[in-house]
């Protein structure tokens, strides 16, 4: 009996035992999960800032999606007073809702060209004074920051500032993930090698880069000098069925009683899917082709486009 009473006894303890460390596991494998997700938000919330830096935005994620939604209920709200037709105010809500996000994804597209544009006469300049031994390349990037182009001042300024903390290459590579583009990554990556080579290989990059990049912009340009009648096409497309939809919803009763109706609001939502499936595989089409793309990146170092 004591031989069976202390089986029991030791099988009660291993069961307490192995609930306790299921318990602790548990909590620590849920403090991990919860770590983790947290890390993600951050990270989230980093690569949105970097963007919003990039298209030259001076607000946080949250002051940006508060502005955003903000634009989209005041949106609704007016259309439904003017053609009292909330299905039909749904979608131009929706669009002005987006409208801040394509406004200053515009915006970095365009601080982005500026960029490439300005790349080869700054590095027309840069070899000029190193080939002359007026300035090492360090001194000829502090020059750039405060009278090169006006679009690449920010970041070389970005470049100063780090380089006096974290050293040359560390603020190079700092300053080339913040803007990540494809044309300022091979030169950023050129001005880390020249750091290294020497003066006579330094001149002999950024000299036949100089060339590639103004050869690529040229390129760049043509084809979106080409498809510009494609784009407004495209646009005109989209927008002109639903203007005239929201013009007889306003002045037509039966336009607008249909419309709210179960018919009218399915009627909407097929024509909403319809052209916004036309329109994200028109520009799709229609998307410059790239010249070049990013390298030696990491997946977590692109930022949304």
């Amino acid at each position: 009996m004591s031989f069976l009473a202390a089986l029991c006894m030791a099988a009660f303890v291993l069961s307490a035992a192995r609930e306790l460390i299921g318990e602790r596991d548990r909590g620590k494998s849920g403090w991990l999960r919860n770590r983790l997700g947290h890390q993600a938000r951050l990270n989230r919330a980093a690569r949105s800032q970097v963007w919003l830096s990039q298209a030259g935005a001076a607000v946080t994620p949250s002051q940006f999606l508060a502005v955003s939604a903000g634009l989209g209920a005041v949106t609704f709200a007016v259309l439904v007073s003017i053609v009292r037709a909330p299905v039909v105010a749904a979608l131009p809500a929706v669009l002005a809702t987006a409208s801040p996000y394509a406004y200053w994804a515009s915006q970095r597209r365009k601080q982005a060209a500026a960029r490439s544009a300005a790349w080869p006469d700054a590095l027309r300049y840069l070899v000029g004074v190193i080939g002359a031994g007026v300035a090492t390349l360090h001194d000829a990037l502090v020059e750039l920051s405060r009278s090169g182009p006006a679009s690449l001042r920010a970041p070389m300024s970005r470049y100063v500032r780090l380089a006096a903390r974290l050293g040359a290459r560390q603020a190079i590579e700092t300053v080339r993930g913040e803007l990540a583009d494809p044309i300022s990554d091979p030169v950023l990556l050129a001005f880390e090698g020249a750091m290294e080579e020497g003066t006579e290989t330094a001149l002999r990059v950024l000299s036949d880069l100089g060339s590639q990049i103004t050869s690529d912009i040229g390129l760049t340009e043509r084809i979106r000098t080409l498809q510009t009648q494609s784009r407004m096409a495209t646009w005109g497309c989209f927008a002109v069925p639903y203007l005239l939809l929201m013009f007889l919803c306003a002045t037509n009763e039966e336009y607008r009683h249909f419309f709210s109706s179960a018919l009218g609001l399915a009627v909407v939502i097929c024509g909403a899917l319809m052209s916004l499936t036309g329109l994200a595989l028109s520009r799709r089409l229609i998307r410059p082709v790239a010249t070049c793309a990013r390298v030696f990146v990491s997946e977590g170092a692109s930022w949304p486009a």
